[in-house]
């Protein structure tokens, strides 16, 4: 028998995890990852958008390791509980590797600190239309200093015990203050209107556009982005988004419907991309199965009885 080495002496065998905190509760440094992606779009972090409420399923995604775990508690049905188990899991079953990021809803308190409590490393603020709007919820997520207000939590650390890749930071505020992004998600012609001065409000780490809301807003037809042929006004209205994006310096946060979308979203300043829907993943999985299924057995027509070969059946 093969004599085998302890697992510490298997690095081949250890997660890639450059931007995980020291503990698994505690949120990974999304905003280096996305300073990193800015600089060099090789390292475009690649994700999985997640709104299906469960844990098991959070495991399975995470165990693919992606980037990013993008959970939407906005439309996804996450309960306080599941939202903070949901979170621990997708840290612990990607061994740190996987960024969370979550999309709350715009006034939800709760959400918020759930979120940022179980150790979310970035939050999307839903339905952005003014800067004051970003300045004035970015007091909830970061803790004192002048950065905000976040309240401190007893339940997050174990005195003592828990550690912080930071000096002088027993408690993890070091952490949370220099790793959790603030994303604005810009869905509407006010939003888009104002663009360019929510792109320049100091701090963000991220732009995400919302073209279901958006095209609803300016009475488009969402028809016509799913059959891919947008309409000019949707056109002009994402070229002002983008352009303000680049002219700030700040990366594109969002997903694509199509594979084939991925090399034109990174060209235009995409960076931290959501390749997989898990509802429409496993809905198109289920559907192109049953579809091969009954193909399958179409061919069958005519033929209901199997024949046999050496004591087996077989179709004739």
């Amino acid at each position: 028998m093969a004599e085998s080495k302890p697992y510490i002496e298997q690095k081949e065998l250890h997660a890639k995890a450059p931007y995980r905190a020291a503990m698994l509760t505690q949120p990974g440094n999304l905003r280096q990852a996305l300073k990193d992606a800015q600089a060099d779009a090789s390292k475009s972090l690649i994700g999985v958008a997640h709104g299906i409420p469960s844990t098991f399923v959070t495991k399975l995604i995470a165990s693919a390791k992606p980037d990013f775990i993008w959970i939407d508690v906005e439309h996804g049905m996450f309960n306080r509980l599941e939202l903070h188990d949901c979170i621990h899991a997708a840290q612990h079953h990607s061994e740190g590797k996987s960024l969370v990021i979550c999309r709350v809803p715009k006034h939800d308190e709760i959400s918020l600190t759930t979120a940022l409590d179980a150790g979310c490393a970035g939050i999307v603020i839903p339905h952005v239309e003014t800067a004051q709007e970003v300045k004035d919820f970015m007091k909830g997520m970061y803790f004192g200093n002048g950065k905000g207000n976040r309240s401190f939590s007893p339940w997050n650390f174990t005195p003592g015990l828990t550690t912080s890749l930071y000096p002088n930071d027993p408690y993890n505020v070091q952490t949370a203050n220099n790793h959790i992004c603030i994303i604005p998600q810009i869905e509407s012609l006010k939003g888009v209107e104002n663009a360019e001065e929510i792109a320049a409000v100091e701090g963000i780490s991220a732009l995400m556009f919302g073209p279901g809301d958006f095209m609803i807003d300016a009475g488009l037809d969402i028809g016509e982005l799913l059959d891919g042929k947008p309409s000019p006004k949707f056109l002009e209205a994402m070229g002002k988004f983008s352009a303000a994006a680049a002219k700030n310096d700040v990366p594109i946060f969002g997903g694509v419907m199509s594979l084939d979308q991925i090399p034109y979203s990174i060209q235009t300043g995409m960076r931290a991309i959501a390749v997989q829907f898990d509802v429409w993943g496993l809905a198109r999985l289920m559907a192109s199965s049953l579809e091969e299924g009954w193909k399958c057995a179409k061919a069958f027509e005519g033929n209901p009885k199997p024949s046999l070969a050496n004591g087996q059946a077989k179709p004739e």
